[in-house]
């Protein structure tokens, strides 16, 4: 059984940057999140159909939450960590020091998590296939059936008072749960 443990910021950023820079140079083109990178590393991740609305960790909790118009603020920047064998990442907010997560549950809350060595599967996700419409869908690796969603409960528009869940692809419409990776400039 894999053993977790706490591990410094500065060993963490460059445990990082390592793999980052192992990611550029092995897999550039493996998937859109990697076809987007910018000379940053640094990517927005924009909802399929809000191209407007962004996912962004929480300053001031442990949500993701997902805002508009919030290109130039660092909680919305996200780093890609690693492509495995089946494709999962890891997305790693550098203002908050944390990785994005998925604990599990039928529409359970994204949130924001300590990064694990290894990573946990509740801190990975995958990108299901490009639809029609040109985004695809951001999923819970531990749980392909559950994507990140970003519409509103009980409405059709999209969150703007309660954090990030995920939700099933049979439940509704899909372009909400679809997301496009735009590289910061």
């Amino acid at each position: 059984m894999a053993r977790f443990r706490r591990i410094s910021r500065a060993a963490k950023i460059t445990a990082l940057a390592g793999m980052t820079a192992a990611c550029l140079t092995v897999l550039p083109g493996a998937s859109g999140v990697a076809e987007a990178r910018s000379s940053s590393g640094a990517v927005l991740i924009a909802n399929g159909l809000w191209s407007d609305r962004i996912l962004c960790a929480g300053p001031n909790d442990d949500s993701v939450w997902l805002q508009q118009n919030a290109s130039g603020n660092p909680y919305c920047r996200w780093i890609q960590i690693g492509v495995g064998g089946e494709g999962q990442f890891t997305l790693y907010n550098l203002a908050k020091n944390k990785v994005m997560a998925y604990e599990g549950g039928n529409e359970g809350p994204v949130v924001m998590e300590d990064l694990a060595f290894p990573s946990r599967n509740q801190q990975a996700f995958t990108l299901g296939g490009r639809e029609s419409w040109g985004a695809n869908a951001l999923q819970a690796f531990v749980d392909s059936g559950q994507n990140v969603d970003a519409k509103q409960w009980g409405g059709d528009g999209p969150r703007t008072t309660e954090p990030v869940h995920t939700r099933g692809w049979r439940h509704g419409h899909q372009m909400e749960l679809t997301w496009n990776v735009v590289p910061v400039s």
